[in-house]
């Protein structure tokens, strides 16, 4: 086994994890040329398995390196404290002032190599794509609810019979005013029984009538509303071909508007693959999470993953096990797409037997637990003070000398008064 450390210029190795004194102790030696050490240095830092691959390759040994241990090698002690002179010994550094220009140069093309290769990075893609989709549901709520509320003056009937935003916009678009709303007209976008209903409702509307220039502009806020929903759809398409290309497993088994989302929770693929089931169940509930850390209220059983089909099709009871169990293969997923492995056939078929066996497993609801009444210690309650109890002597003496007391003061009081 080769021990590996490396500088930004080169990688050097010993047999074993001992301390290096010089550096004719250090048997194995690979040094960058100038113009390929930001290069090297990249491929260090995001690829260290093919460069280890690389080294195995040249030096027929087996090969660990610094990078990726958790503690550090001894030899990359050595080499950090001495990293001015070994640099200077093969020819890099002409003095100290030389050394402090390189390695500035050399970390700042790193840096710059880095934030490239991150924002060239499809994940990152999918989850801006994935919220321009958020934004834009959002905003076509909105205005949709407006036009509604603009479009009622006219006809108030349409509202009620129409439920969603995009048929509702696309009647007005294309019919414009009520005498359009025929039958005939309405079956080309409606079912026939629907269509009746709102032709009926078109020809004794409760609607007030509104001048050319009034409905024009109503139709031309639909018209907008409807590019919105034909934009909306480009977007899909193109996330649903970029989740297929670059995470096939997550959208195998949580669908494309799901798996973005998680993706953009966990902040990137990378991220997510790295995260524990237990985790990715409860992404997207932090507020409730939290709230059972501090508060001791019940922990929540699910995350934005309550959105997957077999979760939401089950009873209450059920849908926390599931719900662990769809976590469970998502975090499996997840490794396999930072990984470049395609197993999500395999992993879907394990998920629906698992969730069959919990559907068969646990029918009915659990039964409410009873809860315990805790014991009491019988006390004596608290009583005010019964004032018709007869009084000690020693109380009724006290009293009778204070009277005394107040009497002698007040008689003093009225002499002075009078001597004045």
């Amino acid at each position: 086994m080769i021990y590996v450390a490396f500088t930004p210029f080169g990688a050097f190795g010993v047999k074993e994890n001992t301390e290096v004194k010089k550096l004719e102790d250090i048997s194995y030696k690979k040094l960058f040329s100038d113009e390929d050490i930001p290069n090297m240095m990249f491929k260090v830092k995001m690829h260290p398995n093919s460069v280890a691959d690389e080294l195995k390759k040249e030096w027929n040994d087996e090969v660990r390196l610094e990078v990726v241990s958790v503690e550090p090698f001894k030899i990359g002690d050595f080499l950090r404290e001495n990293m001015f002179e070994i640099g200077k010994h093969f020819g890099y550094f002409e003095d100290y002032e030389d050394f402090r220009e390189k390695m500035h140069f050399w970390s700042t093309e790193l840096t710059k190599k880095v934030i490239k290769s991150y924002a060239q990075q499809k994940d990152k893609i999918i989850i801006q794509v994935a919220e321009a989709i958020s934004d834009l549901d959002k905003t076509l709520n909105l205005l949709s609810e407006r036009l509604r509320e603009w479009y009622s003056l006219y006809f108030p009937e349409l509202d009620h019979l129409i439920s969603k935003h995009e048929v509702y916009a696309d009647l007005i678009t294309k019919l414009k005013t009520r005498e359009n709303f025929t039958k005939s007209q309405l079956k080309k976008i409606l079912p026939s029984k629907l269509a009746g209903k709102v032709a009926d409702a078109a020809k004794n509307s409760m609607g007030g009538d509104l001048e050319d220039y009034d409905l024009n502009a109503i139709v031309k806020f639909a018209e907008e509303i409807n590019h919105l929903y034909e934009k909306r759809k480009e977007l899909y398409n193109y996330l649903e071909k970029l989740m297929n290309e670059e995470v096939p497993n997550i959208t195998k088994i949580a669908g494309v508007s799901l798996g973005a989302k998680l993706i953009g929770l966990a902040g990137g693929l990378e991220r997510l693959s790295k995260m524990p089931a237990s985790t990715i169940q409860v992404l997207g509930a932090e507020k409730a999470l939290f709230a059972h850390l501090k508060m001791g209220v019940e922990p929540p059983k699910h995350g934005i993953i309550f959105n997957h089909p077999l979760i939401q099709g089950s009873p209450y009871w059920q849908r926390g096990k599931i719900a662990r169990a769809l976590a469970c293969k998502l975090a499996i997923a997840s490794r396999a797409d930072y990984a470049g492995d395609y197993i999500a056939d395999e992993l879907l078929e394990k998920l629906n037997k698992r969730v069959e066996e919990i559907k068969r497993k646990y029918p009915n609801p659990p039964k409410k637990k009873k809860q315990k009444k805790s014991k009491k210690f019988d006390k004596k309650p608290k009583t005010k003070k019964d004032k018709s109890k007869p009084k000690s002597k020693k109380s009724k003496k006290n009293k009778e000398k204070k009277k005394e007391k107040s009497k002698k003061e007040r008689k003093v009081i009225g002499k002075t008064k009078s001597r004045k």
